[in-house]
């Protein structure tokens, strides 16, 4: 529950000013990044992008069966799992042990962005997000940045 937790917390401040963390939480995040694999991340991107499509504003959007969420659930909970106590379990412990629960998901929320990043960076999905150009009046913006 602990995990779960933190991870709710993460996501939810992974967009916002990052949190200031201590060593201990630095070297837990460090850890955590260096461990999980491109696969690893791959999947827990897809895990955040599912679990998102879950919110009414976007479900139309994505068709994501139960039976594929349970399965990115478990895969996700198997990579924590193993970060957390076994790869970075000595940094995790000393983490928790010097500052607290927060750190937590301060790391997860670091690792989050990671995998959200490798998302983004893909060629295609720059590609595709730079197609607003096209769209943008750029007289307006040109109007908007001009002196008075």
């Amino acid at each position: 529950m602990l995990v779960a937790a933190a991870l709710g917390l993460a996501l939810a401040v992974a967009g916002k000013a990052p949190a200031q963390a201590g060593q201990y939480g630095d070297q837990l995040t460090k850890c955590l990044v260096d461990s999980t694999t491109d696969e690893d991340k791959a999947g827990l991107a897809r895990w955040i992008f599912a679990s998102a499509a879950q919110n009414p504003n976007v479900s139309d959007l994505a068709a994501v069966t139960d039976e594929q969420r349970a399965e990115m659930s478990k895969s996700v909970a198997e990579i924590f799992e193993r970060v957390l106590t076994q790869d970075c379990r000595t940094q995790y412990r000393e983490a928790k042990k010097n500052e607290g629960e927060n750190m937590l998901a301060m790391s997860l929320g670091t690792l989050v962005q990671v995998a959200m990043g490798n998302l983004i960076d893909n060629p295609a999905v720059s590609q595709a997000l730079g197609g607003i150009d096209k769209d943008l009046n750029k007289q307006k913006f040109a109007e908007a940045a001009a002196e008075p």
